[in-house]
């Protein structure tokens, strides 16, 4: 990834689209990419089924990574809704990362609802605490 994050509108609509559909619980899912590219949007099951936190649905998140390895593809980004607040990860949010890869959060506190990217940087991923670093979105085509 660049200095800025490039998402395609399409996938960005397909993103906002299942945040959406996800209310009242906030909703996730992962980003595929093939080289630089964003190519597509795996909305995975919010196994939490909380309007306050996501879990990924492990059993789908291991179809969207053998897909990816499948395909040639890598894990883009990662990506969840705020349902009520803006688009920052939260204290939540950091301690639970676990992939060197963006966050992006859409915020459906607002309308339209608002599209941030996120790199969270830890000492190890196991640490509860990190830094967070925000992203540039760039919605393209």
């Amino acid at each position: 990834m660049s200095e800025s994050f490039p998402i395609p509108s399409s996938l960005a609509g397909e993103m906002i689209a299942h945040c959406l559909e996800g209310r009242p619980n906030e909703a996730c899912g992962a980003i595929a990419t093939d080289g630089h590219d964003l190519v597509k949007l795996f909305p995975i099951t919010n196994a939490a089924a909380s309007p306050m936190r996501y879990t990924f649905d492990q059993d789908e998140y291991k179809a969207v990574s053998d897909e990816l390895w499948a395909r040639g593809w890598d894990l883009g980004a990662l990506y969840h809704s705020h349902t009520r607040t803006e688009a920052y990860p939260s204290p939540t949010d950091v301690r639970d990362a676990r992939e060197d890869v963006p966050y992006v959060i859409v915020s459906l506190a607002s309308e339209p609802p608002v599209i941030r990217a996120f790199r969270i940087v830890k000492e190890n991923w196991q640490a509860p605490s990190g830094d967070v670093e925000e992203i540039p979105v760039e919605v393209t085509g």
